[in-house]
């Protein structure tokens, strides 16, 4: 529930939606005609913890951040199509399909798997790093300059 007379949804495809009830009908079904139940035993929002104001802007776009310029996008973008191979994810689940599953995933560069380059033995780095021709300390700076991110990246054309 977003408000009282409001709720957001989303569906398998990655929409996402907010349905307000018109007033006149929360309204309606708010009149107690029977007079069988105390108002005050109603709970307000079903115990949802937290009110969203229709003026405030909201987090949509919290894991969202646009790159400064195409090289940049491109250097992440092959920078995780070699962790992808060699660094599989811990659930042995396929990295692509877990990310795309009913649509694949355009423009979109997963930010976590970025990162997990630091982790890997130096072996790894030093491969990785010569088919990417940067040092392994270069990529390493530039993965912790644009390490506000956390989640996902939005590639932008420069």
């Amino acid at each position: 529930m977003v408000d009282y007379e409001s709720v957001a949804g989303g569906d398998k495809f990655g929409n996402m939606f907010i349905v307000r009830c018109p007033e006149k009908a929360s309204e309606e079904a708010d009149e107690e005609q029977t007079g069988l139940h105390l108002i005050n035993a109603r709970e307000y929002l079903h115990g949802t913890p937290h009110r969203y104001h229709q003026n405030e802007s909201g987090s949509w776009w919290a894991g969202n951040f646009a790159m400064e310029c195409r090289e940049d996008a491109d250097f992440f973008q092959n920078l995780e199509q070699h962790l992808r191979t060699e660094d599989p994810p811990l659930a042995g689940r396929d990295h692509l399909m877990y990310r795309g599953y009913y649509a694949p995933v355009k423009g979109v560069i997963d930010g976590d798997l970025c990162e997990r380059y630091n982790l890997l033995p130096n072996d790894k780095k030093l491969m990785i790093a010569g088919e990417l021709d940067r040092s392994v300390r270069e990529i390493e700076r530039k993965i912790s300059v644009s390490s506000p991110w956390r989640d996902v990246y939005i590639l932008t054309m420069c």
